[in-house]
């Protein structure tokens, strides 16, 4: 079912799919799926749409897909919330904030706003240290 709407949506020219692989903010394997099969069925119709991918991608998961073919982006969801700077941490490879699940949707600032960033001097030593390879 899934591949026939893939195949349906691929001759509109979408920029984008974006794909939840497993269940949402849950097991990345929860059923088995082919998520290259359905990839392909998009980039048949579509080859210059992006495809990308999400759920409970770490840094290292993420530069697999990009650098494997299986993904032309990562999203970043939850990850974002707790680590405003998230792109900055990826790119040096920082450790990540975790997520206080109990102040989501909470209706106040507090979860959204106080998850502290990640310090500058450190950032620029990890960066002074090492080059990248992969950009984030």
């Amino acid at each position: 079912m899934f591949n026939y709407f893939i195949e349906q949506l691929a001759p509109l020219k979408l920029a984008f799919i974006h794909v939840i692989e497993g269940a949402t903010g849950g097991p990345r394997d929860v059923a088995p799926f082919d998520y290259a099969a359905l990839r392909s069925h998009f980039k048949t119709g579509n080859e210059h749409g992006a495809w990308i991918v999400n759920n409970g991608y770490t840094r290292a998961m993420a530069i697999d897909a990009v650098a494997s073919g299986a993904a032309d982006m990562v999203a970043f969801g939850k990850s974002f919330i707790s680590n405003p700077d998230l792109v900055n941490r990826l790119r040096v490879d920082a450790p990540l904030d975790a997520l206080n699940g109990d102040s989501l949707y909470g209706g106040g600032a507090a979860g959204y706003t106080d998850y502290p960033p990640l310090d500058l001097a450190l950032t620029e030593k990890k960066q002074g240290e090492r080059s990248l390879t992969h950009r984030f």
